[in-house]
């Protein structure tokens, strides 16, 4: 089917009038054995062929030929590298050249408009870009996109830059679901390039959102950058936070306002987009019904526009020590959320307070002392998420403190942690320890208090130990193993891996004086013996609820009661009766057991 295309390609070519017309064919995937062939609307016999071999760096051995035909079979010696074509005319000048970096990966070409940098982060820079495929994969796009910077401390220190992606229309890539934006993650800091992967793997399995990624290959106005991931986007979308839209039910009404009132207003079709903004930027129509545009005020209802909103639900929000944004707001506890989604939620002070009295009346709910009495996180928050946010950041050993904890309000209107994000500084990498006896996420996160209070709270810990032996513990098990994804994954992306350590070398001294330079490789070893070490470690500490509970109440800031430690022991043993089995409700855990129910203490409910 794909020759199909060209060659009807070629013979449209047939019939332009003038210069001869060159095109190579094969570059929407070459992988080993297959053909870059050039073909063209002229007679090929009357020209040279030259196929020579460059590094990464753009530097091409001319004095070695690798073919003087018109195709060339691509060979394994060739990944990780440049394949030029040069085709000369019958009095030697340069009539057609083309370079193709050749990959397991998919390679992503961006060539900004005039060659023009990318330099910042809110301001977009056009381009043309084209995914090319490989073995898995035919190539995904080709087309415009609009691109700028991305990321905090890895835009502003790092060499290998993030970036944010924004398509001219909405695309499937890579089975991920159609959408516009999309985001480049540089490998940097994360050298052997799969902690963000195992991370998004776990969440996954946890049942909380994990953003699909997979890596590739980014050549940047004819330039090789290295690998990157290439992922969703968190935002308010189907395949990524499938929530209420609140941006998007903006468009819609002020579409149809639009339309309704355009006539009787005199209003031009580009007044349509600045009424689609307006309304996007202030939220007050959602609750009041009324929107003002160019003077002149609309009531929804008079044009049978107003609904009843449900303003419990659709929210995304970050926690981030980033303050210039639209919408922000500190928590009791101290934690700064802001807004992704809507952006401008500030416009509306009902929506805004329905968010902030959430997050306060949560946080005085879990920060109670003692634990139990009466103490019901469920009215606030999805207990399940809780327990999976915080097992994906302690698996992983996150050292990325309060930055990029994403949570949302769903449509029944309570927290839900996540998606997991941001793993590049987990793990053993660079700027994190390798220690592995430790609980990272209460003995390291001081400034994301929700870790801490969680704990040891006899109900989350019996949930907690429930989740590690039959989702965590099973996973890292097979994930770890000789055979698992861990190490086919590395084992596909070693080359592309081994490239940008030759591109970006060791870590900056000026960074982290005290990181010990390591490459890729090493960096794999060093990841697989973090993960391998402290899931053993959390072995002895779930042995059972009561060394979880003892364990957890060494470093969290509250006691817990030793007759309640020792409740939940003889209540829920490691053995449990035949038939025996555990409920919640209300974010209570109950055992029924030989027809009776029990409470975490060892009570007799009914």
């Amino acid at each position: 089917m794909r020759h199909s295309l060209f060659l009807i390609l070629f013979y449209c070519f047939l019939f332009v009038k003038g210069q001869p017309i060159f095109m190579l064919v094969g570059e929407a995937r070459p992988t080993i054995g297959t053909s870059l062939s050039v073909f063209s609307d002229s007679d090929l016999s009357q020209y040279t062929f030259k196929w020579t071999r460059g590094d990464a760096f753009g530097t091409f051995d001319s004095s070695v030929s690798l073919s003087s035909t018109k195709d060339y079979v691509i060979t394994e010696s060739d990944y990780e590298h440049w394949l030029r074509v040069t085709v000369c005319d019958n009095v030697g000048d340069i009539v057609f050249t083309k370079n193709t970096w050749i990959s397991k990966l998919p390679v992503i070409y961006i060539d900004t408009e005039d060659g023009n940098a990318i330099t910042s982060k809110t301001d977009y820079v056009t381009a043309n870009i084209r995914i090319q495929g490989n073995a898995d994969f035919g190539q995904q796009y080709k087309g415009s996109t609009q691109i700028k910077g991305r990321g905090n401390s890895s835009w502003t220190k790092y060499p290998q830059k993030p970036y944010k992606l924004k398509l001219d229309k909405k695309t499937d890539l890579f089975d991920f679901g159609k959408s516009k934006h999309w985001v480049l993650i540089p490998n940097f800091n994360d050298k052997c390039g799969l902690r963000n992967y195992t991370a998004s793997q776990l969440a996954k399995q946890l049942g909380i959102l994990g953003m699909n990624m997979t890596w590739v290959e980014v050549v940047l106005n004819g330039e090789v950058k290295g690998y990157y991931m290439l992922s969703q986007h968190i935002r308010v979308e189907k395949h990524s936070v499938d929530i209420f839209d609140w941006e998007n039910e903006a468009e819609d009404v002020a579409d149809a306002l639009f339309d309704a009132v355009k006539n009787e207003s005199g209003l031009e079709e580009d007044d349509r987009e600045r009424l689609e903004e307006t309304m996007i930027t202030n939220l007050a129509w959602v609750t009041d019904g009324k929107v003002t545009f160019k003077g002149k005020t609309y009531s929804l209802s008079d044009y049978d526009l107003k609904k009843e909103y449900d303003i419990t639900r659709g929210y995304l929000l970050e926690s981030s020590q980033k303050m210039r944004v639209p919408t922000h707001f500190l928590t009791p506890q101290n934690v700064n959320f802001i807004i992704n989604a809507p952006e401008y939620l500030s416009t509306n002070s009902e929506m805004m307070t329905y968010v902030t009295d959430l997050w306060s009346d949560f946080e005085t709910e879990y920060c109670r002392v003692p634990t139990l009495k009466g103490k019901n996180f469920a009215r606030y928050a999805d207990i399940s998420s809780m327990i999976g946010i915080w097992f994906v950041n302690e698996i992983m050993g996150q050292g990325d403190l309060n930055n990029s904890r994403y949570s949302y309000i769903a449509n029944d209107g309570k927290i839900h942690f996540g998606p997991a994000w941001d793993f590049d500084h987990a793990a053993a990498c660079w700027t994190s320890s390798r220690y592995t006896k430790c609980f990272h996420t209460l003995d390291y996160e001081n400034r994301y208090p929700y870790f801490q209070n969680w704990f040891p709270d006899p109900v989350l810990c019996q949930m907690a130990y429930d989740t590690y032996w039959n989702v965590v513990r099973p996973f890292m098990t097979d994930y770890l193993s000789q055979a698992g994804d861990l190490n086919t994954r590395y084992a596909f992306i070693t080359e592309a891996a081994q490239t940008n350590d030759i591109l970006w070398g060791d870590y900056p001294s000026e960074l982290n004086p005290n990181a010990i330079p390591r490459t890729s490789e090493e960096d794999f070893d060093i990841l697989k013996t973090f993960l391998i070490g402290h899931v053993s470690w959390l072995d002895e500490q779930f042995a059972s609820v009561k060394t979880l509970i003892e364990a957890m109440n060494k470093v969290c800031p509250y006691p817990c009661d030793q007759d309640i430690i020792d409740g939940i022991q003889v209540v829920v043993s490691e053995r449990q009766p035949t038939g025996a089995r555990k409920e919640i409700h209300d974010n209570h855990l109950y055992i029924i057991r030989d027809g009776g129910t029990y409470s975490v203490d060892g009570k007799r409910v009914k």
